[in-house]
């Protein structure tokens, strides 16, 4: 129940672990997130497709079995719980050396930094879907938006992408607007309807509307993001060591994200956030305990295009050309999917669920027109085996619980 969630999170529970104890817990944790990183680095090196087809496979029968143990779950969730500042502290410094590890490669290097502006845009929809439950099925319309508003004020205008990156988002925020305004009056499969169309009609304007978007030729020569005279396409020499300037991408996405997470968290926990969760919840009772639905709609639509617009300006000079095929249904659906399979409303669980929806179907490239029917197929079996994502919020954990539970009381014929 939303009052008791709100009841345990006021609780300070102070740690009575003695010193011995606490470094036991650290090296544990050290060791399981140094092993996962390892997996992750062996799997993102692979480059024959058999093997990478093989990775995957034995990545979802882990997690099969892994979910299959409750008591590895408890355990996991208790250790992350009681060292979360370690965690975090470990998995940032793990986010920084990973360009390092790849300097040889910098493909590698720049799927990182995809994979943080597609955090940064699936947080976005976290904040409408995850947090308030609208089902935005045109999130593809933010994105675009953003990359044509930052791209085209830099080509025709000569204006900075550091001022062009807000205008970007402010430029989203204005479309999400437009949306929320006329869809309050649908909810669920019908919103989802109403921003499926919105999104189709969309991307036929950027396709013909030349003079604002240069149709199907695109927008070409974007300047890359530059502070004073150098720019994010030069490489950086330290010591010596000549780094590909696709780490300048990489670490600019990932302060980016960080920002983006920071933010949510706040809005997750703060008043704002609390009303979106009862609307959410049941937006009947939400109305009655006096919250301005409507307008909560509106802002909660607003602020996740806002970081849809950011990720597309990044996109746009970091890729330095932008197409309304970059734009499609496809493109939405690949987000919402990065919020679903990672576990609406968990911030982390999204994050991973991108990076993980970006990275592999790079890797399957090698199997061509096959590569989406082997994707698809994995989200199937994901669906099927985890379908509350694979890192739930703990809210979403206890309302599966609890359905269970319901379900198994009336098997017993018990009332």
């Amino acid at each position: 129940m939303p009052e008791l969630d709100f009841i345990n999170d006021q609780i300070v529970r102070s740690d009575t672990r003695t010193l011995k104890e606490k470094a036991k817990d650290w090296i544990i944790l050290f060791c399981c997130q140094s092993l996962i990183f390892g997996v992750f680095l062996v799997g993102i090196a692979l480059e024959d497709a058999l093997l990478v087809t093989g990775f995957l496979l034995l990545i979802i029968l882990v997690a099969i079995i892994w979910n299959r143990r409750p008591d590895l779950n408890q355990w996991s969730q208790e250790l992350l719980r009681n060292n979360r500042h370690f965690a975090n502290t470990f998995l940032v410094l793990i986010l920084v050396l990973y360009p390092f590890i790849f300097m040889d490669n910098p493909y590698l290097i720049h799927l990182g930094a995809l994979a943080a502006i597609f955090a940064i845009m699936a947080l976005g929809l976290n904040i409408t879907l995850g947090f308030c439950g609208l089902l935005d099925v045109g999130f593809a319309v933010y994105f675009a938006a953003g990359a044509y508003t930052s791209s085209q004020l830099a080509v025709h205008f000569d204006v900075s992408f550091w001022i062009g990156l807000p205008l970007g988002g402010l430029m989203a925020a204005l479309f999400g607007f437009a949306i929320a305004w006329p869809a309050l009056r649908v909810h669920d499969h019908y919103l989802a309807l109403v921003t499926l169309g919105y999104g189709l009609i969309m991307n036929l304007l950027q396709r013909n509307f030349t003079f604002l978007t240069n149709g199907t030729d695109g927008v070409i020569n974007i300047p890359p993001p530059a502070i004073g005279e150098w720019d994010f396409i030069q490489p950086i020499t330290i010591g010596g060591i000549e780094f590909p300037f696709q780490m300048n991408f990489y670490f600019l996405g990932l302060i980016l994200a960080g920002l983006t997470v920071l933010i949510s968290v706040r809005l997750r926990d703060s008043n704002l956030g609390r009303q979106w969760e009862a609307i959410r919840e049941e937006e009947i009772a939400a109305k009655c305990f006096g919250i301005n639905v409507p307008f909560l709609k509106i802002i909660a639509f607003s602020t996740g295009a806002f970081f849809g617009g950011i990720g597309g300006a990044v996109f746009a000079h970091m890729i330095g050309f932008v197409h309304p095929d970059n734009f499609v249904l496809l493109t939405s659906i690949m987000i919402l999917a990065m919020v679903i399979i990672g576990g609406m409303g968990n911030i982390f669980g999204v994050v991973l669920g991108a990076v993980a929806l970006t990275l592999i179907p790079e890797r399957l490239r090698e199997f061509e027109d096959l590569r989406m029917l082997l994707f698809g197929g994995c989200l199937v079996l994901i669906m099927i085996y985890r379908p509350q994502g694979l890192f739930p919020s703990t809210r979403r954990r206890r309302e599966l619980k609890s359905d269970r539970v319901n379900e198994l009381i009336k098997k017993s014929g018990r009332k």
